[in-house]
């Protein structure tokens, strides 16, 4: 006669059986209805252009329209909590990035949730690659001469970020921290703003991926670049050589963005999204859309994009306590 230890196994594989149909059950019927994408920021950046050229793409792989909506304030906060507190259905989705899902949260002493408890994360989309630029009106031409510079009027290279935390301005510091310099940090409310104001001078220094408003700016001699931010030299400016090339070394910055959904949401679903983004990453459709942006495409699972995300808060955490940044209220 079985136990009641005994009895309580079929039970327990019968429930896992049980729950592993309605997962299997609710990824065949989805989506049944349109999918929300929040991006946590003002429209017209890199990310919302490209996601807005990958939506149709997205209907045609999974049958339902992609309907992309701004969300932006307090640093992405605002949307990322609407996606935290939603049903874990799949039919609401945010699109973040490595400031507002690992940078963010270490700046801003309460979050009103944890991105590694209330997130699944989902599939990369991009990753922008950057390279230091400096206004022509420094006079200088490359890392040595800037260093040099900089050493010489401390304090007096600003470079500018959409604000404090944010990635452009973490890889000032890393700069400033590996070259032995000070640099002076200028939050805008935008990148866009911070640009205006490089291009008229207003500020020194500049990192930014190597696109159409940079780019213009590099061709007609008002700004210069001096080094990429990756393994290798860029496409846009295959002169410019990498931090590596110049001493430097990986700032430890990057520019990625991907694509989460509420905690609990079922594998099945992960795993349709996650396949569809895949594959219309890799369309010959989306090249004008990345090439634009000289934006990489990183294939990778949900799995090793919750991994990245976990290594690099921890890095973050350290290096920040290093740096001696103080998180706002």
């Amino acid at each position: 006669m079985p136990t009641g230890k005994h009895r309580f196994i079929p039970r327990a594989c019968a429930a896992v059986a049980a729950l592993a149909f309605c997962g299997l059950a609710a990824a065949q019927a989805y989506p049944a209805k349109p999918i929300r994408l929040i991006v946590p920021t003002g429209a017209g950046g890199a990310y919302d252009v490209v996601l807005r050229a990958m939506a149709p793409f997205l209907q045609e792989e999974l049958g339902q329209p992609w309907i992309v909506e701004n969300r932006a304030g307090a640093g992405g906060i605002i949307g990322l909590e609407a996606v935290a507190r939603a049903e874990p259905d799949g039919y609401t989705l945010v699109n973040g990035g490595v400031s507002q899902i690992v940078l963010n949260p270490l700046f801003v002493t309460k979050t009103p949730y944890n991105v590694q408890k209330d997130f699944t994360h989902i599939a990369m989309m991009g990753e922008l690659v950057m390279a230091l630029y400096v206004h022509n009106s420094l006079r200088v031409q490359d890392m040595k001469s800037l260093i040099a510079y900089a050493k010489a009027n401390p304090g007096k290279v600003a470079y500018g970020s959409s604000g404090v935390g944010m990635s452009f301005h973490l890889a000032g510091e890393m700069l400033a921290l590996r070259t032995g310099t000070q640099l002076t940090h200028v939050p805008y409310k935008s990148t866009a703003q911070a640009l205006q104001d490089f291009f008229a001078g207003r500020l020194a220094m500049m990192f930014y991926p190597p696109a159409k408003p940079i780019m213009a700016n590099v061709q007609s001699g008002n700004i210069i670049p001096i080094a990429a931010m990756y393994e290798k030299r860029l496409p846009p400016l295959p002169k410019v050589p990498t931090m590596a090339e110049v001493g430097v070394g990986d700032l430890g910055v990057s520019g990625w963005s991907g694509i989460s959904g509420p905690a609990g949401l079922p594998r099945p679903i992960v795993q349709r999204i996650n396949q569809a983004i895949n594959k219309t990453m890799v369309r010959p459709e989306m090249d004008k859309a990345y090439n634009s942006f000289t934006m990489q495409r990183p294939v990778v699972t949900p799995e090793q994009m919750t991994e990245r995300i976990g290594r690099e808060i921890e890095f973050w955490s350290a290096m920040i306590k290093k740096l001696g940044i103080k998180p706002q209220s």
